[in-house]
């Protein structure tokens, strides 16, 4: 009778799974519903990074620790003072460095099987298709209207699934975004592309520090089970306030006219 070391590292054989993969990983392997095809699927991921302040950094951690293929960062910005108290992978040795190349250089050093590739130009319709296209799934942490609606009508013409958050003085929200679900919605069914509301930046309003580092786990949780193959939680609009704190969930669905969703190619 084979011993158990013996069965195990033959499951990790037929799974395409080293030794210290199922090492690293042994405490997801023993939920119930996660097994060794599962981390193995995980492994084969690409993700798409964009924004990485105080929800990029919390979700960047987190995903590369999981065990992804490949993740792309994009960000243009630099590191200044003000961002150490909620962009928790920075220090005062990466002031004035590109955010990009900071978190790269540090998911090296975490994951050193990751492929990670940064960017330090902003997001746009120019070059978000090729980037979107190359993922598995889109993470969209940045802080500008006209970029969420890029990112999201982006994701909606290439059939990809989208997780937003954003986060502003004591409260966050959340979205899931599932092309396969055409009845869920989109983010331009609840934020019309037309009527930009005024630019609501934490640099002129706050933020408190564990509201968005919150939603930046909020949006890795859902990330994560999507990439392992759980139905994403689109069509609702999740709510969280800090002070109580308090999570509450809005339903709802595909706005009638909607000029991103309503227009969708057909998802393969």
């Amino acid at each position: 009778m084979a011993g158990a070391g013996q069965g195990r590292a033959e499951g990790s054989k037929a799974s395409g799974l080293d030794a210290d993969q199922l090492s690293q990983f042994s405490r997801l392997l023993l939920l119930a519903d996660f097994d060794e095809v599962d981390l193995l699927s995980l492994c084969q991921k690409r993700v798409l990074l964009v924004g990485l302040g105080g929800l990029g950094a919390p979700v960047a951690l987190y995903m590369a620790q999981a065990g992804l293929q490949a993740m792309r960062l994009i960000d243009p910005d630099t590191v200044s003072l003000s961002n150490l108290p909620r962009q928790v992978l920075f220090s005062p040795d990466d002031l004035g460095r590109y955010k990009a190349e900071v978190v790269a250089q540090k998911l090296r050093q975490l994951a050193p099987r990751l492929q990670v590739e940064e960017h330090t130009e902003r997001a746009t319709s120019a070059n978000l298709s090729p980037w979107v296209a190359g993922a598995d799934l889109v993470l969209d942490c940045t802080d500008q209207f006209s970029v969420r609606q890029e990112i999201n009508r982006t994701c909606i013409h290439l059939g990809k699934p989208l997780i937003s958050a954003s986060a502003l003085q004591w409260s966050g929200q959340l979205l899931v975004v599932d092309p396969n679900q055409p009845e869920a919605g989109c983010y331009a069914c609840l934020f019309d592309p037309a009527n930009p509301p005024k630019e609501a930046a934490c640099g002129a309003y706050g933020v408190f520090s564990t509201a968005v580092g919150t939603m930046g786990l909020l949006q890795a949780n859902e990330a994560l089970k999507i990439l392992l193959g759980k139905k994403p939680s689109a069509g609702a609009l999740r709510v969280f306030d800090a002070k109580e704190p308090r999570l509450e969930t809005l339903r709802f669905s595909a706005r009638l006219g909607c000029p991103v969703c309503q227009n969708r190619p057909p998802v393969r």
